[in-house]
């Protein structure tokens, strides 16, 4: 086997259903889920991942907030 036959014979690191969310997008929706629920919903169907990431960041963004917003009512800092 050449050196050619294995460069195409390599498994390919990126293809149809494995896109990945930038990671510009994660930090603006784990900021605003908001953005994250819109990326998810126009995403779900046809990038999944994408979709999949966005979710993520944004319901960790929500919650997080959540957990400060109770933690500052609870200590009477607001």
């Amino acid at each position: 086997m050449n050196e050619n036959e294995e460069i195409l014979d390599a498994p390919e690191t990126e293809g149809p259903g494995e896109e990945k969310l930038s990671t510009a997008l994660t930090i603006v929706s784990f900021c605003f889920p908001i953005v994250g629920a819109i990326i998810y919903f126009t995403n779900r169907k046809t990038q999944p991942k994408k979709a999949q990431s966005a979710c993520n960041a944004a319901l960790i963004g929500f919650l997080l907030g959540a957990i400060l917003r109770m933690v500052t009512l609870a200590s009477g800092l607001d």
